[in-house]
């Protein structure tokens, strides 16, 4: 058995041209939504064992903030195959992952980690699956959990969406 915890960076500041996409950092949103993310991951007993990361300073500002919410000693990978990669290239990177790792969160960018998101829950709570298909928002987070030994088996609709969380969902409860 195996965990995907797929999440979107937290939301990023704009600079009309001024700064390169990838150089983007968070806003004053993203810096609150972020560790309110990594505190709702704590309550709902998710750890991972690993996480791979996008080299982007958004990403890197998101995880920095999740950190104190993550296990200590927690595996991190940057990779820069995950800046504003495609679910396929998202993919690739995953099916590289140790199998002794039996969580994996992938912190990235849309449309690559919602689009990814939909693509591999074939199953799961019906309203859950309509909203992530609809809109996977900033800091949104996708828990999918997967019958399989080895990522390298990672493959469509073969998993079972257990929870799609979003800022805004945070804020109603």
């Amino acid at each position: 058995m195996k965990t995907l915890i797929l999440m979107r960076h937290a939301k990023s500041a704009w600079d009309a041209g001024q700064i390169a996409d990838h150089d983007r950092s968070l806003s004053s949103r993203g810096r609150e939504t972020a560790p309110l993310m990594g505190a709702w991951m704590v309550e709902q007993k998710l750890k991972p064992d690993m996480v791979l990361c996008s080299t982007a300073t958004r990403v890197a500002e998101t995880l920095a903030l999740l950190r104190p919410t993550l296990p200590d000693k927690i595996d991190v990978k940057e990779k820069e195959a995950l800046y504003m990669a495609l679910p396929r290239e998202i993919l690739a990177v995953i099916s590289k992952v140790k199998d002794k790792v039996d969580t994996l969160l992938v912190l990235g960018h849309n449309p690559g980690i919602g689009s990814l998101a939909h693509w591999l829950a074939g199953q799961g709570d019906k309203r859950a699956l309509e909203r992530m298909r609809d809109k996977f928002p900033t800091a949104g987070i996708a828990v999918i959990d997967f019958d399989i030994a080895a990522w390298r088996e990672l493959d469509g609709e073969q998993g079972t969406l257990r929870q799609f969380m979003t800022p805004k969902d945070l804020a109603k409860a």
